[in-house]
């Protein structure tokens, strides 16, 4: 939900000053009662007509002192796995959000086997299109057993 805006706050502290009702206001400003009602309230108790959306939603875990951490780890032991620095950090981590925090610190991973790809090659022929057969024999010319014999001509 968007917090109303700064102008709208003032002019329903105005309106109040004038006298007028929470419904009226909420009526000629296009808000619910409760969010009007809401606004005077913050006044009252704050100070301020500024909205408090810092406060809105959920906290992120990667926290300066994690990402200073994570950094520490990482120029430490360069070679470090996933699932290693997961190991290290102060909270429990998946290897996918740890994937993601080193990404937001500019670390990448390399992908690349350690070890030189096998020297065996193609398992299929390429010369055959895929789902064709190559022998004229492996066709059954009788009717299968999921179907009704073909009647003989006498």
């Amino acid at each position: 939900m968007e917090a109303i805006p700064i102008v709208v706050r003032k002019q329903i502290l105005k309106l109040y000053g004038q006298g007028r009702r929470t419904g009226q206001i909420a009526l000629a400003l296009g808000y619910c009662a409760a969010a009007v009602r809401r606004v005077r309230q913050h006044f009252r108790q704050r100070g301020t007509l500024e909205p408090q959306t810092h406060l809105c939603g959920r906290k992120g875990m990667f926290t300066p002192e994690r990402q200073e951490l994570l950094r520490k780890l990482l120029l430490e032991k360069p070679d470090a796995t996933l699932a290693e620095l997961c190991r290290q950090m102060d909270i429990e981590v998946a290897v996918s959000t740890m994937d993601v925090w080193t990404r937001q610190l500019g670390f990448t991973f390399k992908k690349s086997p350690s070890t030189p790809p096998s020297k065996t090659g193609r398992t299929w022929q390429r010369s055959a299109p895929a789902g064709t057969r190559t022998s004229p024999r492996s066709r059954r010319k009788s009717s299968s057993s999921s179907m009704n014999p073909a009647s003989r001509a006498t």
